[in-house]
């Protein structure tokens, strides 16, 4: 009995390494098609479809070298205030250094932002973590420097 349970042992976990694998990759590709969203919804000037993938809490907290933000209204204030309209806003774009997949509902990317504006090009770092939440990754806390 032993033997046999071995044996469908060894005969199943390659597929559950695979299975598990193919779903990292699910999941990494949902984070990066987000961010992908988000700068093309930046790129057209729609601070609303860009806020979309953050959650729209009170929760949310976003951390800058202004302190920390707390809640999506704060957050989306904040950007109204500083990127006032399309020029302002400019182009954005990610480099995504590094995605984790914690578990099943928990993501931390590391990457840069650059926007290229009628004001120069500030760039910088972010660190996000993200959440699963009701099926969808969201945004909960944004640190960028």
């Amino acid at each position: 009995m032993f033997k046999k349970n071995l044996l469908l042992l060894l005969l199943i976990f390659p597929f559950a390494i695979v299975y598990g694998q193919q779903q990292k990759n699910k999941e990494t590709i949902a984070i990066i098609d987000i961010l992908s969203k988000q700068e093309a919804a930046w790129n057209n000037g729609n601070l609303d479809s860009f806020m979309l993938y953050y959650w729209h809490s009170p929760a949310l907290r976003f951390v800058s070298k202004n302190g920390v933000r707390k809640g999506w209204q704060a957050v989306y204030d904040s950007y109204k205030k500083n990127y006032s309209d399309k020029g302002e806003m400019g182009k954005l774009s990610f480099d995504i250094k590094n995605i984790d997949l914690i578990d099943k509902e928990n993501a931390m990317v590391v990457g840069s932002w650059k926007v290229e504006n009628k004001s120069g090009t500030p760039n910088g770092y972010f660190s996000l973590w993200f959440k699963k939440i009701d099926g969808q990754w969201l945004i909960i806390m944004d640190h960028t420097s």
